[in-house]
């Protein structure tokens, strides 16, 4: 940082001059994320940072803000440095072995409780629960739901429990190690199934921005040589773990929708529904088991 910290004394001086100092580095957000590394380092929520602009910073605190501004200044996105971001209106804790929630895949919460509307006692089924922000959205939202999340990390799983617990859903949902479905007991079955998995192709990888691709866990991004390895297990083993007339809700990356329909018409699932995003991308597919009735 160009000029010394010390010289500026109050808080509204002092979390202004780190905002400049990432629009100068071309941070997005640069005055969002200034105001919330400087709320945790002074331990101020957004209301006490505006109404005690003129008050002023300790050396410690200074020191504090200094050291996280510099992370974000190197790339560490704020969701990383603060360890938890926000999701469907809830607070979700991280760590480096879960994405950064996205706003888009909040799309998948809505999707899902429109599709469960008012039914009882439905069962929801989560491949890939990562910091289980979508799955504990959903429980969060649908007092009649009981849930599954599998993930291949020990510690995504492990915050993935604490943020069930402290979003009072750990009640309702289990959490199973293991690689997609190979855990799972095929007398156990599913209302509905629903994964955010890796689409990005593995040579995409090197070349996405720096706040994902050194900071992001690469288990959590890598989909195979074209993206769409995780969509191929999905569309082929899901139907020996979903109730009849049951759905499978998938997100996917940006002009993927074409192969992963096809795949799941392949393995006899209708399409049911596709869904654009805010920015009206195509980024969520629904596909249904429909039982098939003898004439």
């Amino acid at each position: 940082m160009k000029n010394k910290m010390e010289n500026l004394n109050s808080i509204s001086k002092t979390w202004r001059k780190i905002r400049d100092d990432f629009t100068k580095a071309n941070i997005d957000n640069a005055s969002l994320d200034a105001r919330l590394l400087a709320e945790h380092a002074f331990k101020l929520n957004s209301l006490e940072l505006a109404t005690n602009e003129n008050q002023q910073v300790t050396e410690q605190q200074l020191m504090r803000l200094e050291e996280l501004a510099k992370r974000r200044l190197n790339g560490e996105p704020v969701a990383r440095i603060l360890g938890k971001k926000e999701f469907y209106g809830l607070e979700f804790k991280l760590n480096k072995k879960t994405l950064v929630p996205r706003p888009e895949s909040e799309l998948l919460v809505d999707i899902c409780l429109e599709q469960i509307g008012e039914n009882q006692n439905l069962k929801l089924l989560e491949l890939g629960v990562g910091s289980g922000c979508i799955i504990i959205s959903i429980l969060a939202n649908n007092d009649n739901l009981v849930g599954l999340g599998t993930d291949i990390s020990q510690e995504a799983l492990e915050i993935a429990k604490s943020n069930a617990r402290f979003h009072n859903v750990l009640e309702r949902i289990r959490f199973l190690r293991g690689n997609w479905f190979e855990r799972l007991n095929t007398n156990k079955k599913f209302d509905v199934i629903i994964s955010n998995p890796p689409y990005i192709e593995t040579k995409e990888i090197a070349t996405l921005a720096k706040e994902v691709k050194d900071f992001d866990p690469v288990l959590a991004l890598d989909g195979g040589e074209d993206g769409l390895e995780p969509y191929r297990i999905i569309a082929r083993n899901a139907k020996n773990y979903l109730n009849d007339n049951g759905f499978v809700i998938v997100e996917f990356g940006i002009g993927q929708e074409g192969e992963i329909i096809e795949m799941f018409l392949g393995e006899g699932f209708t399409l049911f529904e596709q869904k654009l995003d805010l920015s009206g991308i195509a980024r969520a597919l629904v596909f249904q088991n429909l039982k098939h009735f003898a004439d």
